[in-house]
């Protein structure tokens, strides 16, 4: 008789798994997601019987989100205020972001947060009753705070009655007052608030004046503002304020922040597919479009009584000169904003219907309108949903702040001026000054900055990178000076320049002539420069006894064998660093951030084009499985930088291909800080490789 060994370790590890996927799935759900019965599941959670082994992963996997890979520490870390359902926090998480805190006093919030995000601490409820010293450290404080009316009076009548003045006096009360006491408790490295347009105009500019006085002259940030209009990003109108601080001055710059143009995203790119091709998503139990008729669900097509109400009402004010009303639109049009009162009757954004009354955007259409993947689960009601998105930030207008503002919290505090002051500015503040600097740089020295500005991140480009001074003492430069070099290339690049980095711009002819150099010719300047490098080492190793930089841990080939299999281990070392390094180790897909399981992908097979085998504009970072569904035509990245999947994988249906490929037809890429894949070679991989 065969002898089973179980350990309560283990079984316990089982059943909270299953404790935390009820968390986020209903029983109904789980069983058809693995493909048993309600019954076994609730056998399950009363422990009469325990999930077999072929199940645990999967369920494991169900017991966290799966559109957001997390690694276990950021690049940096950030707090979550007035969270909502989490749309500040993806943006920065997207580029690298750690949450350690989150705040959210809706109840409904908070169900849909648990549902997306990892579990990783307790959400916090009212934020009023949270002292400032359970909140942990962190470098980058988020907050969509409600705009409240702030009540000011004259410091001289404040003073008369004996009462305090500043921002603990003029803010109490506000919401506003919970972010300013953390800030000044916690002194993030920087912040960014959003907050509606109209904050700027709120009783008549006052409330404005006193949350810039607060940031500015209470608690010393020094802070930029601009109002974005989500429709450079989505197919909706949508101006919100963002308000960015930062604790030490910085060169950061709204006027630099470079945005798509306005209106080129249409309706048509988020409403459902009713050709066959809408991705079928468990997570949504066939609540919003019925892929048996592939249409929209019946339920959110106008009554004949609602929709007869809305023309006659509409009518009537324009009979009156009014402009209120309704409005129709269609795949070929950008949207009003959605509001929170859009439950009710849909009448700010009704999509025009063929032989039948129009429709509301169904929930799904609304997260897709916010930028919101099509992984973000929706556990909540209609009417509650409809409220939460109308309430989210849109997640491409966020992510593209975060980019801008991600330099100036990654690198040390002391080297952030060097991305943006003056080098003249820079130089003398090491004792140096330009007109003491007179060796020039030669070109094998540009050869090696250029081969380590392509394989390390933007946001790593500081004096204390171990790579750097490195390199530095390889060259027989400072740190600073490598640094700075970096940073001249940088200006070169329009994927980091586009994003609107600040203090950019400072190349010489030489840096754009080894620029161009390295463009014209990737595969031998690839080699030359790592063999620069090489050589560089091997003098430092001989004169100092200190290792070489990458010693070369090859087997003992002899001969043009050998030095073939050299070449080509630095051929591909170059494109998959240069490749990782630009999406910073981020499936560009998924967000899949294991290096392990990460591939420098060719959107033109190295066969098709000897040219631009080592291009990293040739390259997408890739986890191993949509890197073979790339290689094998089953999925593709168009120009404008979305995903599409092939019908022979939107037409099979089983819940491993729904939840890892077809869930991502139609969302965009998360973009590279450096070398943006060429929309010709995308081009390329669309017409001659992908499958239909």
């Amino acid at each position: 008789m065969a002898t089973v060994l179980r350990t309560a370790p283990h079984q316990n590890a089982v059943h909270n798994y299953l404790k935390a996927a009820r968390k986020l799935h209903t029983q109904a759900d789980l069983a058809r997601l693995l493909e048993v019965d309600a019954r076994t599941i609730r056998r399950w959670e009363a422990r009469q019987s325990a999930p077999p082994g072929y199940i645990v992963p999967a369920l494991k996997q169900l017991a966290m989100p799966l559109h957001m890979s997390q690694s276990v520490t950021g690049e940096f870390t950030f707090i979550d205020l007035f969270a909502g359902i989490g749309g500040i926090r993806a943006a920065f998480e997207q580029i690298g972001g750690q949450c350690v805190y989150t705040s959210e006093w809706d109840s409904y919030a908070q169900k849909t947060y648990a549902a997306n995000f990892p579990l990783t601490h307790e959400i916090a409820g009212d934020i009023t009753t949270v002292a400032e010293a359970e909140i942990p450290d962190h470098d980058v404080l988020l907050a969509g705070f409600p705009c409240q009316p702030f009540s000011i009076a004259g410091v001289s009548k404040k003073n008369a009655l004996g009462r305090q003045h500043g921002f603990l006096d003029e803010t109490q009360g506000t919401l506003f007052f919970d972010v300013a006491r953390i800030i000044k408790a916690k002194q993030p490295r920087a912040f960014l608030l959003e907050n509606v347009k109209n904050l700027q105009s709120h009783d008549k500019g006052r409330t404005f004046e006193v949350i810039k006085g607060t940031l500015t002259k209470e608690l010393g940030y020094h802070i930029h503002w601009k109002v974005i209009d989500a429709a450079h990003f989505l197919p909706q109108h949508r101006e919100r304020i963002l308000i960015a601080g930062f604790r030490e001055p910085v060169g950061f710059d709204w006027a630099a922040l470079k945005l798509p143009e306005k209106n080129r995203i249409r309706l048509g790119a988020i409403l459902h597919k009713t050709d066959g091709t809408e991705p079928s998503l468990p997570w949504d139990e066939g609540r919003f479009f019925d892929h048996t008729s592939n249409r929209v669900n019946a339920k959110y097509t106008l009554t004949d009584h609602l929709w007869n109400y809305l023309q006659a009402y509409a009518e009537k004010h324009r009979l009156k000169g009014n402009g209120f009303g309704f409005g129709l639109v269609t795949d070929k049009d950008v949207t009003r904003t959605l509001s929170a009162r859009y439950y009710k009757d849909g009448s700010e954004i009704l999509v025009k219907q063929a032989r039948k009354n129009p429709r509301r955007l169904t929930p799904r259409e609304c997260a897709r309108l916010m930028g919101l993947p099509d992984t973000f689960k929706i556990p909540v009601s209609d009417t509650r949903a409809y409220k939460q998105f109308a309430e989210v930030s849109a997640l491409p207008v966020v992510a593209h702040v975060a980019m801008a503002i991600k330099p100036f919290v990654t690198m040390p505090v002391a080297s952030v001026a060097s991305v943006t002051i003056a080098p003249e500015i820079r130089l003398r503040a090491e004792g140096i000054t330009m007109a003491a600097k007179t060796n020039l740089w030669k070109r094998d020295e540009l050869l090696v900055a250029f081969n380590l500005y392509c394989q390390i991140p933007f946001g790593k480009m500081h004096k204390t990178n171990p790579d750097i001074i490195r390199l530095a003492k390889l060259i027989g430069r400072t740190p600073s000076s490598v640094a700075m070099k970096l940073v001249n290339f940088a200006s070169l690049d329009p994927a980091i320049t586009n994003t609107g980095r600040s203090g950019l711009g400072n190349a010489s002819a030489a840096d754009r002539a080894m620029w161009d150099e390295f463009h014209l010719d990737w595969e031998r300047l690839a080699i030359e420069s790592k063999n620069v490098v090489d050589a560089l080492a091997k003098e430092s190793f001989l004169l100092t006894d200190e290792a070489p930089l990458e010693p070369a841990l090859l087997p003992s080939y002899e001969g043009a064998t050998k030095t073939v299999l050299i070449e080509a281990r630095k051929k591909q070392s170059f494109f998959r660093n240069s490749v990782l390094s630009s999406y910073q180790s981020r499936c560009c897909i998924s967000a899949l951030q294991e290096p392990r399981l990460l591939i420098a992908s060719h959107i033109v097979p190295w066969s098709k084009d000897k040219s631009n085998r080592l291009n990293p504009r040739n390259g997408l970072c890739l986890s191993a499985l949509h890197d073979r569904a790339f290689d094998q035509g089953l999925i593709t990245v168009t120009p404008d930088y979305r995903v599409r999947v092939s019908k022979k994988l939107m037409n099979l249906r089983n819940t491993f291909n729904e939840l890892s490929l077809a869930a991502f037809d139609g969302k965009p890429i998360l973009l590279p800080q450096k070398f943006m894949p060429d929309p010709d070679f995308l081009q390329f991989h669309m017409e001659s490789i992908f499958i239909q």
